[in-house]
């Protein structure tokens, strides 16, 4: 009984992962913003967590840093057709609007083990850059309206967060992540409390090998040339 309720909490925390770190909710009676507590430190990947007086949700933060470049995070993430391969329980993932070669709007839906319901998002994706700083920002938000609600599955109804990705050699990334997000749905306060340090290290292990995949390699965006972005 205890080895399957373990396997349980392990799939439900790798499958929230792909919507990101999942958040705890909080008591109604928290009012100041708490500084930052460690819940994760390993293979380099640093979890924190922290209380938010304006939301009943945790707020998680990463800080990490991975072999790659700000081209190869790009591709990654641009590349929404194949989120199945590089996002842990990604059942169904497409593109629905390329605005630009720094915008976009996706739709995502994660596998969840039974008897979770699924989860599904629509994401605005934004890419900003700093050249002189060698720096990506990179904003994620909820949006609505442009895919109904499906049967069976649960709408994740709020979600926000920035990256921070800094080039600090010509092959590696500093990575610090900052978000929030509300999972919907009715899940046991005790097993959201348990699984928010392990769903964003999940995440983030992922992403450091899919980085490495052959189709990320040497890519080039005309936004992250340094005499493009300056203009």
């Amino acid at each position: 009984m205890r080895t399957t309720r373990a396997l349980f909490i392990a799939s439900l925390a790798s499958a929230l992962s792909l919507v990101g770190p999942i958040t705890a909710p909080l008591p109604a009676q928290a009012a100041a913003v708490e500084s930052w507590r460690l819940e994760t430190n390993k293979n380099g990947i640093q979890v924190y967590s922290r209380h938010s007086p304006d939301s009943r949700f945790k707020e998680i933060r990463v800080h990490c840093e991975m072999p790659g470049t700000l081209a190869q995070l790009v591709a990654l993430y641009t590349d929404v057709d194949n989120y199945t391969e590089v996002i842990s329980n990604t059942k169904r993932a497409r593109l629905l609007r390329r605005v630009s070669e720094t915008e976009l709007y996706y739709y995502l839906e994660s596998q969840m083990p039974r008897p979770v319901a699924n989860r599904d998002v629509v994401m605005h994706l934004q890419f900003q850059y700093a050249p002189a700083e060698r720096q990506l920002i990179i904003h994620t938000n909820s949006v609505g309206g442009m895919v109904a609600p499906q049967n069976d599955i649960v709408r994740v109804p709020s979600w926000t967060g920035q990256w921070t990705v800094r080039q600090i050699t010509d092959s590696r990334l500093q990575i610090a992540y900052t978000f929030r997000v509300d999972p919907g749905g009715e899940l046991p306060t005790w097993l959201i409390n348990m699984i928010a340090p392990v769903a964003p290290y999940n995440s983030f292990m992922k992403l450091r090998s899919g980085l490495q995949l052959p189709r990320y390699q040497s890519r080039s965006f005309n936004f992250l040339n340094p005499e493009t972005a300056q203009r």
